[in-house]
């Protein structure tokens, strides 16, 4: 009997169930992109930059008054090109097991500055918390892009009340953008069902 070609064969074996358990049970565990509930839309304009083409998609999009409220991979994705400028800003929810966007069309708000549009893209996220909630913003101005994430503490009256000074965490924005930006934010977020 040859003991050297038996050990060879054993070898050949064992390497071949290895590669197979590789094959079919990775060791690097990552979240799986689920379409659920997604949206896509795209707004145009024209400004000084030229004509310009906004584009958001948002992944498992969360309905305030129906499950699932958490679990789904969720991610947003702004892009906005024009003949001066393109910009892409893409917030990968790193809390995705605890929430999900809570986004509208019908939030995104313009505001003129210097004969160009600002773009702000405002969301929110389903969540098991009553007592804290959470605002982003997507700015989009020229070739500047920014996203911001603003905590709020809300009480038992369903009153709420940001949790940190705007002026500071946004000290890099525009003072004009900043102005605009703060005044909507302390008007339209005072109650816990403004944040759906």
């Amino acid at each position: 009997m040859n003991y050297q070609s038996i050990i060879e064969n054993l070898q050949v074996k064992v390497l071949l169930r290895f590669f197979f358990l590789i094959a079919f049970f990775p060791n690097k565990v990552e979240s799986q992109v689920v379409k659920v509930d997604s949206i896509s839309i795209s707004k145009g304009w024209k400004d000084c930059n030229g004509m310009n083409r906004l584009t958001v998609n948002v992944n498992a999009l969360c309905n305030p008054n129906e499950p699932p409220f958490d679990g789904h991979k969720t991610m947003i994705d702004v892009s906005l090109k024009n003949k001066k400028h393109s910009l892409n800003v893409q917030f990968d929810d790193p809390d995705y097991q605890m929430e999900m966007i809570a986004f509208s069309e019908k939030n995104i708000w313009f505001y003129n500055l210097k004969k160009t549009q600002v773009v702000f893209i405002p969301f929110t996220y389903c969540s098991n918390s009553d007592s804290e909630k959470k605002l982003s913003y997507i700015i989009l101005y020229n070739d500047k892009k920014y996203l911001y994430h603003i905590p709020f503490k809300c009480t038992e009256d369903d009153d709420c009340v940001l949790n940190e000074d705007l002026n500071k965490s946004m000290s890099d924005l525009n003072p004009k953008i900043k102005t605009e930006l703060i005044k909507k934010i302390q008007s339209h977020y005072k109650k816990g069902s403004d944040f759906n």
